[in-house]
């Protein structure tokens, strides 16, 4: 999962060099506390003969130290949850509920640094500014991020920033094998005081609990 760090862009000057724009994107990234915000994410999957298109929509909670709820609402309703430790995967639908430590779940030592509010721009990314038509036509800001050490799950990634007020807008993560998923962001609130207990699964009556080896974070 490597949503956290692109999730506070704003607040930096536009029009100042690239380097003095990724300093003042980490210094916003170290200061936001929690992020709420609904979304709408559409998955691409790459096949021999075709590509599978899925999409999905939802509400979305963040809070530094790795925690995160991802509410799916529709087509289908599923919870994915952290504390930080522990990563619970909901399917309300067959009463299961997957149980792993995040340390297993998580596929990439970024994706770890990214939820617990450890990474670096400079030292993690390659960064370079994408001139678009969105960006010509809507009034956006584009960014390329592509890490610097080589990830097994994680090629590159495409920020879309508002150019008014530099609120990230949307994410395009690229894995190894050119599947695509799209986040796009709306309603967003920053730094709300999130409680703890929003992180944590209680399982309700009747729900079987699983505990695999692993699990795989959208």
């Amino acid at each position: 999962m490597v949503l956290w760090v692109f999730l506070f862009l704003c607040r930096f000057s536009y029009g100042n060099s690239l380097d003095s724009v990724i300093s003042s994107v980490q210094r916003s990234y170290d200061t936001i506390k929690d992020f709420k915000a609904h979304f709408v994410q559409e998955s691409i999957v790459k096949s021999w003969n075709a590509q599978q298109v899925q999409k999905a929509q939802g509400l979305v909670y963040f809070k530094k130290e790795g925690k995160m709820y991802w509410d799916y609402q529709q087509p289908t309703p599923q919870q994915i949850i952290s504390n930080g430790n522990e990563l619970w995967f909901y399917e309300p639908e067959d009463k299961q509920v997957t149980v792993s430590k995040v340390s297993t779940g998580l596929q990439s030592q970024i994706s770890a640094d990214l939820l617990n509010g450890k990474a670096n721009l400079k030292r993690d990314f390659k960064v370079k500014r994408v001139t678009s038509q969105v960006e010509k036509d809507k009034g956006k800001l584009v960014l390329e991020l592509t890490p610097t050490v080589p990830q097994s799950n994680l090629n590159r990634i495409i920020l879309t920033l508002d150019k008014k007020n530099f609120q990230i807008h949307q994410t395009e993560v690229y894995d190894l094998f050119g599947n695509l998923t799209r986040i796009t962001f709306s309603r967003i609130e920053i730094n709300t005081n999130l409680a703890n207990s929003l992180f944590i699964f209680n399982p309700p009556p009747g729900v079987e609990i699983l505990t695999p080896p692993t699990i795989s974070l959208p």
